[in-house]
């Protein structure tokens, strides 16, 4: 279990919704830590720069107004009941207008409204990065830009440094401002999409709906507000300007391409005779590579055991850390994740006792999926999907859903002979199926004695069969055996009485053998 499960703290996001509010765990402290920070009491802050809030620049910050659905991964042909929500956003030149991904996801109806005025304008998505949490907005009508003073994006102020916040948190309908400091820089899990990515920890109030607002230092952009953590008083975060940056010269072209992220899983290396035991002199330091994905493990260029001791010249720490600015270190991840998709690091590595260089060029790990419909195959009333971290979100936390699947998210990576999980999500009752309707979220290993990869395979597979039985091979040993013709005949009145619309999703649509649900009165 993790700490932060033990103690009840939760990172949330400032977006008002009238649904449900998303919630993730953040990374654990060590108990100990935990409980010195608890006992050492703060020195006193040195006082705080006022900083001036040009009420002109106010005209830039706007109310979003979101309507959305969200696809149900455990019923893949339908979404979740409509929801209403409100954000925050700001003006960019350009006539864009900022506010984060978790405001617009899965959005299907958006309107914006400036300060002071009592029109609301209907607005259109232009383009999200849900990894970062950020998403770019326009409006149509040119008379919304009118008088309006697009925000300049400044750079991260340092530490200690007094920002505004500004949006329209709950409780009113005009714009709120509340000031603080940048109490801390590094990286943390956003909420939205699970990315460990850098972000600023600031003690302004900021509360729900100040979600995808401007936080303003010598009247420039530094930061968008974004999550806070529960359980805590004026702990807020806000993703900070070099974030906002790249996403903006990543989406240029008006295509969100994405962070890469590190290739490998590692060890730090702050014990003595681990770091003998891998030839490391007195004076080196670095992390070792426990780890490789099949794809990267595959390219030969780097090995279990590596020590990476330096990524593009910078030479990270026993402890993974590299420098960051003035006085400050950083998580090296840092180093990666500043570059773009197609970019290619460096990195200076001890293998063997020898030092090399590898240039290594940076890939996309991404474990979430918005704004798409679920892939889904339906026959005999059996529901088949791939193993996501959405499907594993309908047990309200992906780290909730059966031990078995988690399990395999954590610690398994895609291979030619396994590329993705098959899941059998449900059985839904029938005549047909009899005996086998209580099974749910069991994993899928072969059909008819052959191991599958993908739920192509086992499409293919189950269609190519001409008569005989089905039999289906679950992870936990259990089979699945049903006359195929039988479970066939069966399909399309089981789509109508369930009202499943097709049996698979569009992506699977060049699978063919579609089956179409009969309309009409139904077999007693």
């Amino acid at each position: 279990m993790k700490l932060s499960q033990i103690l009840g703290i939760g990172v949330f996001s400032f977006f008002i919704s009238y649904g449900a509010i998303a919630i993730e765990l953040p990374d654990p402290v060590p108990a100990a830590d935990a409980g010195q920070q608890e006992a050492v009491e703060e020195a006193p802050l040195p006082p705080r720069e006022e900083q001036p809030v040009n009420e002109e620049r106010w005209s830039s910050i706007v109310k979003v107004f979101s309507v959305c659905s969200s696809p149900n991964f455990y019923q893949p042909w339908q979404n979740y009941a409509q929801r209403s929500g409100v954000g925050s956003g700001f003006v960019i030149e350009g006539n864009r207008i900022i506010t984060n991904a978790h405001v617009v996801a899965d959005q299907t109806f958006l309107m914006v409204r400036r300060p002071g005025d009592q029109q609301r304008y209907i607005a259109r998505l232009l383009v999200v990065g849900h990894d970062c949490d950020l998403a770019i907005l326009t409006v149509d009508d040119p008379n919304f830009f009118k008088n309006i003073t697009p925000l300049a994006i400044g750079t991260l102020p340092d530490m200690q440094s007094s920002v505004s916040v500004l949006g329209y948190p709950i409780g009113g309908d005009n714009i709120s401002v509340t000031e603080g400091v940048i109490s801390r820089v590094e990286p943390v899990i956003y909420s939205h999409s699970g990315r460990r990515l850098l972000a600023a920890q600031i003690d302004a109030a900021i509360n729900p709906g100040n979600s995808g607002g401007p936080v303003l230092h010598d009247g420039k952009v530094v930061g968008v507000a974004f999550q806070g953590l529960s359980k805590s008083q004026n702990i807020g975060f806000m993703i900070p300007a070099p974030v906002l940056e790249h996403f903006l010269n990543d989406t240029a072209d008006n295509d969100f391409d994405g962070f890469p992220d590190i290739p490998f899983r590692f060890m730090k290396m702050e014990n003595p005779d681990l770091r003998a035991a891998r030839g490391m002199k007195p004076d080196q330091t670095g992390i070792m590579i426990t780890k490789l994905p099949p794809a990267v493990e595959a390219l030969k260029l780097l090995q279990e055991n590596d020590v990476v001791m330096a990524i593009d010249g910078v030479p990270i720490a026993n402890d993974a850390t590299v420098p960051f600015r003035d006085g400050e270190v950083i998580f090296f991840g840092e180093l990666i994740w500043r570059k773009y998709l197609g970019d290619t690091s460096r990195l200076t590595i001890l293998r063997d006792g020898r030092q090399l260089d590898v240039d290594f060029k940076l890939r996309l790990v991404r474990d979430r999926s918005f704004d798409r419909a679920p892939t889904y195959y339906f026959i005999g009333g059996m529901v088949f999907v791939p193993l996501s971290i959405n499907y594993l979100d309908e047990w309200e936390e992906w780290y909730q859903g059966p031990i078995e699947l988690v399990s395999y998210v954590l610690d398994n990576q895609p291979t030619p002979e396994l590329e993705e999980v098959v899941v059998l999500s449900m059985v839904l009752a029938d005549s047909v199926n009899v005996g086998y309707q209580d099974l749910s979220a069991q994993p899928v290993i072969s059909v008819n004695g052959t191991n599958i990869k993908n739920l192509r395979e086992l499409i293919r597979l189950v269609q190519a069969m001409p008569d005989g039985f089905l039999e289906l091979g679950l992870k936990n040993g259990d089979q699945v055996v049903l006359d195929i013709n039988k479970i066939r005949e069966a399909t399309p009145e089981i789509m109508t009485r369930y009202r499943i619309p097709q049996d698979r999703s569009e992506d699977l649509a060049d699978t063919d053998q579609v089956a179409q649900p009969q309309y009409g009165p139904l077999k007693q």
